[in-house]
């Protein structure tokens, strides 16, 4: 039979804080540095931030610079234009 594994019960804080001042909050609040959390951003006024800008500054895309082009000039069947 295969051990069971403990459920711990998991804590939600919601804050309302600037990106820069998330861990100070979290301290603030009694949450010790060294503690892993996991974290949800929500962004109230999305349209203040462009979605080019989300996506270049969440790093998401940040590994297909390492990665091979998978088509290049070569593959065309005809040049537009």
């Amino acid at each position: 039979m295969p051990a069971q594994r403990r459920m711990k019960a998991m804590q939600t804080i919601t804050l309302d804080a600037e990106v820069g001042q998330v861990s100070a909050e979290l301290i603030r609040r009694g949450i010790p540095a060294s503690v892993r959390v996991h974290v949800l951003v929500e962004v109230p006024d999305h349209d203040a931030w462009p979605m080019a800008a989300l996506a270049q500054e969440g790093g998401a895309f940040d590994g297909l610079a390492d990665e091979s082009d998978l088509y290049t000039d070569a593959d065309l069947k005809e040049r537009a234009g």
